[in-house]
């Protein structure tokens, strides 16, 4: 049994469609997380910056006054 000619693309274009879409998708969502994950990181290093917990070093406010 042979399939007609535009039945056979437009399976291949949804097919195509949604392996771009799906892509697009897990791309966003490892982006998303990684980022989190850095500002989460970044924002725990400020923080003990801030506070001075690094014993060889100074509090940021002895530095500045």
């Amino acid at each position: 049994m042979r399939q007609g000619g535009a039945n056979s693309f437009f399976r291949f274009v949804l097919g195509f469609t949604l392996f771009i879409s799906l892509s697009f998708c897990i791309t966003y969502a490892v982006s998303t997380y990684s980022v989190a994950q850095e500002k989460q990181k970044q924002v725990g290093a400020a923080f003990q910056t801030m506070i001075g917990k690094e014993a060889e070093r100074d509090a940021w406010w002895t530095t500045i006054f």
